[in-house]
């Protein structure tokens, strides 16, 4: 056998060269990487603006993936082993413990259901399931099923929950999304990133600007998307959260031809029907957003604004039906519409 000898200075360049060459592959930049990942039976989109080297990018994403899949555990209701089905199951009065994060989208979603009359309500779980929008079926009578909904049902004690009907049980959809935008936007400036939009479901949070120095530019979408204008409305989003919600994108048609939304009225325990097709709400917090969207939609535009009256924190783009499929809108001052 022939033996090889490589000298100290041949062993050192070539040591020298195989560094040089690990530091090339780890440094290599990425400008303005976009993805998408699934999440909450829809995906979640990110965009980031300016360079990050890929092997910062691809720890970024794994983050951004636990985050997901974190927020999903605790608040998907279509996965018996998340924490939001474990306490829907629990069928007592006793306090059930919840972790804090989801206690957190918990105690806001019934504040925001005080604040709006009950126009957003997170107890309509067994409605969702009973007009065929859920994980389930219920075939209970309405007025049966509407004896176990009420947010007031629901009561937080000492970092717990408690029932105070048994079979009472949550539905976190219309806040969620928000919320784990904010998760998503949370976990980026965590890791330094300044530029940045998310979008899930429509949801969204943009921070700082686009690479070129611009604003972010985002669209609200059009009741005619299905005729191809898929854009109703742009605008640019200079920082805090935006979210819509609308009657078109999600719905059941009955018998006779006629449609109804997924947004229920808690008041009636029915799918609501009012003058908005779509309703888009900027806040502070896409949390917010989210359920403020929810409850304005299920409120008609004249209470909405009269509401809006008094929450000066949010501002609000609605597009409402017309006549003949046509559609009008209406917005507070504070909506920034681009020209």
């Amino acid at each position: 056998m022939k033996l090889i000898h490589t000298s100290p200075f041949r062993f050192a360049l070539l040591l020298v060269v195989l560094l040089l060459v690990w530091f090339g592959r780890s440094v290599q930049k990425v400008s303005n990487p976009s993805w998408e990942q699934p999440t909450m039976g829809t995906l979640c989109h990110i965009t980031i603006s300016g360079s990050i080297s890929k092997n910062e990018l691809s720890a970024l994403r794994e983050k951004v993936d636990a985050e997901l899949e974190t927020v999903n555990q605790r608040m998907s209701t279509w996965q018996s082993d998340t924490e939001i089905s474990q306490f829907n199951a629990f069928q007592s009065s006793e306090p059930f413990s919840v972790s804090p994060e989801f206690l957190t989208v918990v105690r806001r979603a019934l504040n925001i259901a005080e604040i709006t009359d009950g126009a957003f309500d997170p107890t309509v779980k067994p409605l969702v399931d009973h007009w065929g929008f859920g994980p389930e079926v219920d075939t209970e009578p309405l007025a049966e099923i509407m004896k176990a909904v009420g947010w007031q049902k629901v009561r937080i004690e000492e970092g717990a929950l408690m029932k105070m009907h048994s079979t009472v049980q949550l539905d976190l959809s219309a806040i969620a999304k928000g919320y784990g935008v904010d998760a998503v936007a949370d976990v980026l400036r965590r890791n330094g990133i300044l530029g940045f939009i998310v979008e899930i479901g429509g949801e969204i949070v943009a921070n700082g600007l686009k690479s070129n120095g611009q604003p972010w530019r985002v669209g609200v979408e059009s009741p005619n998307a299905a005729q191809g204008a898929d854009i109703f409305q742009a605008l640019e989003l200079l920082g805090g959260a935006m979210a819509t919600s609308g009657d078109y994108r999600n719905f059941r048609i009955r018998e006779d031809g006629s449609r109804f939304s997924h947004l229920i009225d808690p008041t009636t325990g029915r799918p609501a029907e009012t003058d908005i097709a779509s309703v888009s709400v900027l806040a502070n917090s896409c949390m917010d957003a989210d359920a403020i969207a929810t409850a304005l939609f299920v409120m008609g535009s004249e209470k909405s604004f009269q509401w809006l009256e008094n929450y000066s924190e949010f501002e609000a783009f609605f597009i409402l039906h017309s006549t003949k499929g046509t559609f009008t809108t209406r917005i507070t001052d504070g909506f920034p519409l681009e020209p």
